[in-house]
């Protein structure tokens, strides 16, 4: 039988869940072809850096700029017309920082600022390691680049980097950190709740090491964390990740450069939960690529569309997931109350609930219709909570009887009926 109980302290409260699956369209396409570049949004500008056309053919030295209000593309240079890609960008306190990358002959340490309302770039101090396909993220006006590969174009070192430097935006200055657990490139970094969870990237050695693991740096404590009962579904690098909703997407790459595959697929990390859920795949598989989040919604930036060579492409495709209504039970907040006794009328015994709001001395007596106190059936303190004590009335004759909670100033009394 249902008591009153089951139904006294709970109500629905319909709530909105992200929940797969999303759906993807393309809205547009970039004034060029693009990978290994990056995008960032500020003041309703979308800023595109660096990145070529086609793997040994045209790398240009310019930003892609588009206005969303007028939807405009427009074109300014890098600094010093140098060209730039695998690099990392990110947007702090409205400005644009690039560090690090390739300059098409070997990979850079450089860093600059560009000031979107003069569209003037001003170089700063390099970090202090050269390096491209690293992965970058911002924590307290702090950026932190992580890891990457080094050396000449003919010549690079594919067991990638450990290292983690960051530079301070008040300051001006770099500083090492503690390296990450595991030699990585082509994988990526965002920052959620104050730490930094990287996914994905590639180690060429003996042995080669795809990474599925996911690394987590905190910056307060200057540690990493390898939660190694979660790992990305799909192991792959030089993908692009992103937050939204608290939840992290790992989008595109590739398992190998060379022989592929290249990825379509969507996995979305939930670092709250630990867990991992598949979403709706891109239109296209793509490999390094970039994206962002505007309006809710995901949007990815060109990328390219083969394994080596590369083969840039110019589609802009959005993701907007799927907002599912879900019935949820919430607790009501405590309160002083006394319940009806169930079952009321009752032969011998009934079930008298009670509910504090706070930590409290509580008795709970039991009178005659006299007003005579026949028993008293509680007398303790007792924590906020709900309760139960049970009255069992053998040797009591018929008849209306009352029962009566006190708990410190205040009191509630009601009626039961046994019938015999």
């Amino acid at each position: 039988m249902k008591t009153f109980l089951q139904t006294l302290f709970f109500f629905l409260l319909v709530t909105q869940i992200y929940f797969g699956q999303g759906s993807w369209i393309q809205i547009g396409d970039m004034s060029e072809n693009r990978y290994a570049h990056t995008v960032d949004e500020i003041n309703g500008k979308i800023y595109i850096v660096g990145g070529g056309d086609h793997e040994g053919g045209l790398f240009p030295a310019t930003a892609l700029v588009y206005d969303r209000s007028t939807g405009i593309w427009d074109t300014i240079p890098l600094y010093n017309n140098i060209l730039r890609n695998c690099h990392n960008s990110c947007v702090v306190n409205g400005k644009l920082y690039v560090v690090g990358g390739n300059n098409g002959i070997k990979t850079v340490s450089t860093m600059e600022v560009l000031d979107p309302i003069t569209n003037q770039w001003t170089s700063l101090d390099s970090m202090p390691t050269d390096r491209g396909l690293a992965a970058c993220a911002v924590v307290d006006d702090t950026i932190y680049v992580i890891g990457g590969i080094r050396g000449y174009l003919n010549a690079l070192d594919y067991t990638g980097l450990k290292t983690v430097e960051s530079y301070d935006i008040t300051t001006g200055q770099w500083n090492s950190k503690s390296e990450m657990p595991t030699k990585r490139w082509g994988h990526s970094a965002v920052a959620y709740n104050g730490k930094i969870y990287v996914f994905g990237g590639v180690s060429f050695g003996s042995p080669t090491v795809v990474y599925g693991s996911v690394e987590v740096y905190d910056p307060q404590t200057n540690t990493w964390e390898t939660i190694s009962d979660s790992t990305i579904p799909t192991p792959r690098y030089c993908l692009t990740t992103c937050v939204l909703d608290s939840n992290i997407y790992a989008i595109g790459g590739w398992y190998h450069s060379g022989g592929g595959p290249i990825y379509d697929k969507v996995e979305v990390y939930n670092p709250d939960s630990n867990m991992w859920y598949t979403e709706t795949p891109m239109p296209t598989p793509l490999a390094v690529l970039a994206s962002i989040v505007l309006d809710g919604k995901i949007q990815v930036f060109g990328g390219s569309i083969t394994t080596h060579p590369c083969i840039g492409s110019s589609g802009i495709y959005e993701f907007t997931p799927l907002i599912v209504p879900v019935e949820v039970e919430v607790s009501t907040p405590l309160e002083f109350l006394l319940q009806q006794n169930f079952p009321n009328p009752f032969n011998p015994s009934t079930v008298i609930g009670y509910q504090l709001a706070v930590n409290s001395d509580v008795t709970l007596k039991v009178y005659d219709l006299l007003g005579r106190e026949i028993t008293m059936l509680l007398d303790e303190y007792k924590p906020a909570g709900n309760y139960e004590v049970e009255f069992n009335a053998e040797g009591l004759s018929s008849g209306i009887y009352f029962y009566k909670l006190q708990a410190g100033n205040t009191i509630q009394t009601k009626k039961m009926v046994l019938m015999r």
